[in-house]
């Protein structure tokens, strides 16, 4: 899954990029805000919030601003209300997209995502028609610093991971949902340093981008979709072999 691996690669650079703007901060505090609506206040039972306080640890976010978020969450401070919305798409190529934004103002929101996918040759579809495409899986991001391939698959498998990809910087580890958090305390336990932790959709079939350009309109199009501030995560499905990234001067 290459195509799929690189762009992970690209949005886990893009990640170091928007911490150092204070961009990451806005996506943080609306996912914990997201996470205490759905699982509660108590990190302790609410595994999504136990991570987002987690990330935001890592960004050095100040204690009191992750506190008003989740009183933003349980409703004892005022203000945006958010909630997770899922859209569905194309990109150039017929590629499938799936667009998870944490928003205040739906029809805002879909007026920005439609507004992108149009002006970069792609289009917006109906809740339905790409899910079918892609797996709801629980997805771990484990540095690579300080262990090799070998090493990494014996641990992930004794952890209880399904699948794992090799990234330039990264192990992508996939578990089943449910498993997610399990699996990334064996792992933190194990002295692994995981970057991120998250139930995430995973395509299940793959589309070949087979040249250049349309390898190069599929990554403008993502990359201006993750520039909407509305927008959490995007997941696409396509796969770019290494002549054609080459060739598009990736």
């Amino acid at each position: 899954m290459a195509g799929h691996s690189h762009w992970a690669q690209i949005k886990h650079k893009k990640a170091k990029i928007d911490a150092q703007r204070g961009k990451i901060f806005t996506k943080i505090i609306r996912e914990i805000t997201v996470a205490v609506r759905e699982g509660g206040p108590n990190p302790d039972t609410n595994p999504r919030l136990r991570t987002a306080i987690e990330n935001a640890k890592k960004v050095n976010m100040p204690s009191d601003t992750v506190e008003r978020a989740i009183k933003k969450g349980t409703g004892e401070l005022g203000g945006e209300n958010y909630e997770e919305v899922l859209y569905e798409g194309y990109a150039p190529g017929g590629v499938a997209l799936m667009i998870i934004t944490q928003t205040d103002n739906r029809n805002r929101t879909t007026s920005e995502v439609r507004h992108v996918l149009s002006k970069h040759g792609g289009n917006l579809g109906s809740s339905g028609c790409v899910s079918f495409l892609f797996d709801r899986v629980g997805l771990l991001e484990v540095r690579k610093e300080g262990i090799t391939e070998e090493e990494f698959y014996e641990r992930a498998i004794e952890a209880g991971a399904e699948d794992v990809e090799v990234g330039e910087l990264a192990y992508m580890l996939y578990t089943k949902p449910e498993e997610l958090y399990v699996v990334k305390e064996a792992l933190q336990s194990m002295g692994l340093q995981v970057e991120r932790a998250e139930i995430a959709y995973k395509p299940n079939t793959l589309v070949q981008v087979q040249d250049g350009e349309t390898a190069r309109k599929i990554l403008k199009l993502l990359d201006a979709l993750e520039e909407l501030e509305d927008v959490k995560e995007v997941v696409a499905n396509f796969d770019i072999p290494k002549e054609v990234m080459e060739q598009a001067g990736l």
